[in-house]
Parts: C-alpha cells; structure tokens; sequence
C-alpha cells in the first residue's frame, strides 16, 4: 500500500470557521509555544542588529582617522568614557564573579549605544549618500 494513502484526508474547508472566530490562531491543532521560541526570531534579529550597530561604529571610527567623517563630540565623549570603564578595573560588580561580573559592562555599553544610535544613524545617511 502506498505511504500517501496512510494519511487522514481532512476537508480544506473545515477549519475556515475556527479562522473567522480567531484570526490570530492559524492552526487548529491547538499547539501553544512558549514565549521564548515565539521570541526567538526577535533575539536573532536583535544579535544581528548589535553587529550591525558594531559594524557601522567602527566604520564611522575608520572614517574620523582617515578625515572623511568628522565624530560628533557627544558620540567620542560617549565612547571614551564607555571605553574607559570597560577597561577600567573599578566596576559597580567586579569581573571576577562569574557572567554578573560582565552585566555591568554590557549594561554600560547598552547605554552607551543608546546615547549614539542617533549619530549612527545620521552617519548610516551619510554613508549610503556617499
């Protein structure tokens, strides 16, 4: 016997109801995913949008020492004083507790960002007018 005859036939029109009371459930087998897999594709974009943000600063910074883009003084004191925390052995939670030691550090680059995405971006315009 052929395996495709195995299979339930299930009328394509049956769940066209259940669609009209729900449209936000696309699927009557009533499978519920945690948070976390439904937010999965939201922490890969977020990895990936970091990289980018990484990308695009060291490109502006690439551009400031050749002379082609001059560094707003807000976005070099930003990441001057980001920089010399990171490097700095005095933390709010010292490096050597296992990841909490890290926290503070990536909370004070999360800030640092926050305070220079405008200039990121204006310099994102100006590289693709470039």
């Amino acid at each position: 016997m052929d395996k495709t005859n195995n299979f339930r036939a299930k009328n394509v029109g049956s769940n066209r109801d259940q669609f009209y009371e729900n449209p936000d459930q696309a699927s009557d087998t009533g499978t519920v995913f945690s948070e976390e897999l439904r937010d999965a594709h939201h922490h890969r974009a977020d990895l990936r949008k970091i990289l980018d943000d990484l990308e695009l600063l060291f490109s502006m910074l690439a551009d400031s020492f050749n002379k082609k883009y001059p560094v707003p003084k807000k976005t070099a004191l930003v990441l001057t004083f980001a920089l010399l925390y990171l490097i700095s052995p005095v933390d709010i939670i010292p490096d050597i507790i296992p990841l909490l030691g890290f926290a503070d550090d990536v909370a004070v680059l999360a800030f640092a960002f926050s305070l220079i995405k405008d200039d990121l971006e204006n310099y994102r315009a100006w590289k693709t007018s470039y």
